[in-house]
């Protein structure tokens, strides 16, 4: 079940433009790191938050991997599935996701 739902969500994150997925191993446990070009995750997480989605940023007690990474201190979002997570909550995901990026403008 959660490995159709990581394949899922993968498939749906590759189609927006500007999300980038940290976590390619093949075998780990479903659960993705995601950064937003030209955007806080901070902020993403936030906004999905408003939709009852929850998706936490930071670096999760690795700092060293998240500056390794490139992503610095701030780490990514923290995207997380579970033996009750549902298609429709993925799709809540990617549609809040979406919608995120749609509203906020990238940095320059």
């Amino acid at each position: 079940h959660e490995a159709r739902l990581r394949a899922r969500l993968e498939e749906g994150l590759a189609a927006l433009d500007g999300v980038t997925v940290h976590s390619r191993a093949a075998r780990r446990t479903p659960t993705l790191l995601v950064t937003l070009d030209g955007r806080r995750t901070e902020d993403a997480y936030r906004f999905l938050a408003g939709r009852n989605v929850h998706a936490p940023s930071g670096h999760f007690y690795a700092l060293e991997a998240s500056r390794h990474l490139g992503l610095g201190d701030t780490g990514g979002l923290r995207v997380g599935l579970a033996c009750y997570t549902s298609d429709d909550d993925v799709d809540r995901l990617l549609d809040g996701l979406a919608d995120f990026l749609k509203e906020t403008p990238a940095a320059r």
